[in-house]
């Protein structure tokens, strides 16, 4: 599986995981790590603001609720 492939996936899932919910802190840390990823090249710009969009919107993310 391509490298950006598997990081959709696995934030996909992270997002959907109850467990994580309201865990601000971890929700931030899974954003830098995104950020880091795409300064590396290893996922394009584009994927990372959409999946920065989506942890953003997630319910999971207390602060937006």
């Amino acid at each position: 599986m391509h490298l950006e492939s598997m990081i959709v996936a696995q934030v996909e899932s992270f997002i959907r995981h109850p467990t994580f919910a309201g865990s601000d802190e971890v929700m931030e840390t899974v954003l830098d790590n995104l950020a880091s990823r795409a300064c590396a090249h290893q996922i394009s710009q584009v994927t990372h603001r959409r999946l920065r969009e989506m942890i953003l919107r997630s319910p999971h993310y207390a602060r937006n609720n």
